[in-house]
């Protein structure tokens, strides 16, 4: 039995995205905007792989990510290769971190998730014959940015008691 539950810790990350992924397709879309309005995708991920980088693998990443893609039609492996790239990236900008405080995090979530959303717009330039929303992009970003510490304390409140 404590097997099962630990291994039930151990992908807990896996299926907060998951269900973040289904929401953002099947809920918000439909209803708010064409677009999520909110990256929570992008916040889970930076938060898993900043403070609990043996929990995600590159395959799982991928394999999120073409799921997705299939549930948003958007171009196959758009989102996989986003996420690898904002995971490599959160790795090297945690090892290059001098001093562990909170505005250094913020800053590397920002670059995180600029270098992001470049990719997205250089993927639908070439390879979506749809353009994407640029207020929309623009107002997801600071929304986004805007609500890291809050999801992050949350996260970090969550792990706290080890629910």
């Amino acid at each position: 039995m404590r097997n099962f539950l630990e291994k039930t810790r151990f992908y807990i990350p896996h299926l907060l995205i998951l269900l973040v992924i289904a929401n953002d397709s099947l809920l918000i879309n439909t209803w708010i905007a064409p677009g999520p309005i909110i990256n929570l995708k992008y916040i889970l991920l930076f938060y898993f792989c900043f403070y609990q980088p043996d929990r995600i693998s590159v395959i799982s990443l991928f394999l999120l990510g073409l799921v997705f893609d299939s549930l948003q039609s958007t171009p196959l492996g758009m989102t996989s290769l986003c996420f690898i790239v904002a995971s490599k990236l959160i790795y090297f900008l945690k090892k290059r971190r001098t001093r562990a405080n909170f505005q250094n995090e913020f800053i590397s979530f920002g670059i995180v998730l600029a270098a992001v959303q470049i990719l997205t717009l250089i993927i639908f330039y070439y390879f979506s014959k749809t353009s994407p929303e640029y207020s929309l992009l623009i107002i997801n970003t600071i929304l986004t940015l805007a609500l890291y510490p809050l999801f992050r304390y949350i996260l970090q409140f969550f792990y706290r008691y080890q629910i």
